[in-house]
């Protein structure tokens, strides 16, 4: 959307990262690893004819899975969809990009941690010349922006995380949504006396990237206001490990929920698709997550969004006010890798100008989400995203972690605090450590 920071009322999002280096059998893509720097060819008609692999996340919505579609119908190419799951999205294609395999249209995050962990300069083609940016506005200087170019088009909605909760349970314990981690405490205690068999929170450590989530990006949130803290850590200002530094102070907060016995019994095992339905059914009091996973409480409620709006809220939470955090969604930012095969490049490039473009308000009314491009009207929105977007529009900040380097690795080391593995101060010293290492890489 056009005034990304200053039209707080048009934008959704998420913050969802992990990390993961393992070796695995790399899928075929559009070829191995090519260095890049180069500008995405838009001259010409587009090449028909060809397919082109597409790695997209599983929790895709319809719309987008519409949308891939209408292009192939459009164009006459094919998109061949290989699934990433969405549950191990992160660490999958880590591991896949690492072998030097290339789709030739990557569904991705666009935080820029992210867009450096793919080193999206010399791998991905600049976008940066396409009409999509200037619809954007402010959000392509932020979602798969490096060194001020860009490198993606997001067009799905952006990911508010905050708390989703469920009202019966809620009202039940005659207790009204949280704002604070203050609230957090004390709502544990009496959803403990009053709902037994119902978990206060619920944690899901087996898809080890929730857990950052409330660990950490909820807490922040009012510490970042205009990125006031990520620009701290990446001036050398304040260091994650510092012991009176809101992110040990975050770490510890959650620590002491844990200690109080605030969270579910397999909070360790537990999966992301598991606290989804928990706090849909009642059996989970709250859940720490991001906006894409409405998508998910749809599904479970097999499509019944009313189903869904009557039993589920959601609100923005922070260390001591209630305020959200956001950052660009995987689901709906796409890429352009660097192939060295120019007649799909050039292909994938009509996919982008085609999913910004003529394909665009189509799929903003089929998604029936907030749109990111301006000039595009926006649909109704079903009542669990309006208290999304109520959440936003009252201040919601940048997700902290989306400009600092070497965030991938906090969801293995927020796991490891859930499972009583390393204290709060081990976790920051460690990711103080892997910031350094990776920003010292990238000034290579």
């Amino acid at each position: 959307m056009g005034n990304f920071r200053g039209r707080r009322q048009g934008v959704l999002l998420a913050a969802t990262l992990a990390f993961g280096l393992a070796a695995v059998s790399a899928c075929s893509g559009g070829g191995t690893a090519v260095q890049s720097g180069k500008v995405a060819n838009t001259e010409g008609a587009a090449p028909k004819g060809v397919t082109l692999t597409l790695w997209h996340n599983t929790a895709d919505s319809q719309a987008l899975l519409g949308l891939y579609k209408a292009y192939e119908k459009k164009s006459g190419n094919t998109i061949k969809l290989v699934d990433i799951p969405a549950d191990s999205f992160p660490s999958t294609v880590q591991t896949k990009w690492a072998t030097g395999a290339r789709p030739d249209i990557l569904e991705w995050h666009g935080n820029r941690t992210d867009a450096l962990s793919l080193n999206a300069s010399g791998t991905m083609l600049d976008l940066s010349k396409l009409a999509f940016v200037a619809k954007e506005g402010d959000l392509a200087k932020v979602s798969g922006s490096v060194g001020g170019k860009t490198y993606a088009a997001t067009i799905g909605a952006l990911s508010i995380s905050g708390i989703f909760y469920n009202k019966q349970v809620f009202t039940k314990a005659g207790l009204q949504p949280p704002q604070t981690y203050d609230d957090l405490a004390a709502d544990c205690k009496v959803l403990k006396a009053k709902t037994p068999g119902v978990a206060p929170l619920f944690e899901a450590g087996g898809s080890q990237w929730p857990p950052q989530i409330l660990s950490a990006f909820n807490y922040l949130a009012e510490s970042n206001d205009n990125q006031a803290y990520d620009t701290s850590v990446l001036t050398g200002k304040a260091k994650l490990s510092d012991a009176d530094g809101p992110f040990v102070a975050a770490l510890t907060a959650y620590d002491k929920l844990r200690t109080a016995g605030c969270f579910n019994s397999d909070r360790t095992t537990a999966k992301w698709e598991d606290q989804m339905k928990a706090v849909l059914d009642g059996k989970a009091a709250m859940v720490a997550q991001n906006s894409d996973s409405i998508g998910l409480l749809n599904s479970d409620a097999n499509g019944d969004t009313a189903k869904v709006d009557a039993a589920v809220g959601f609100v923005g939470v922070s260390a001591t006010k209630a305020v959200a955090t956001y950052a660009p969604s995987p689901l709906g930012t796409y890429y352009v890798p660097s192939t060295g095969d120019s007649e799909k490049e050039r292909a994938a490039v009509d996919f982008i100008e085609f999913a910004t473009g003529t394909g665009y308000a189509d799929y903003i009314k089929e998604a029936k989400i907030i749109p990111t491009l301006s000039g595009t009207t926006t649909p109704a929105l079903q009542g669990l995203l309006q208290d999304v977007k109520k959440a936003y529009d009252q201040g919601a900040t940048l997700s902290f972690n989306s400009e600092i380097p070497g965030f991938g690795n906090f969801g293995p080391e927020s796991s490891k605090l859930l499972a009583d593995q390393e204290s709060p101060q081990q976790v920051a010293d460690k990711m103080q450590a892997f910031y350094q290492q990776a920003a010292a890489a990238a000034k290579q």
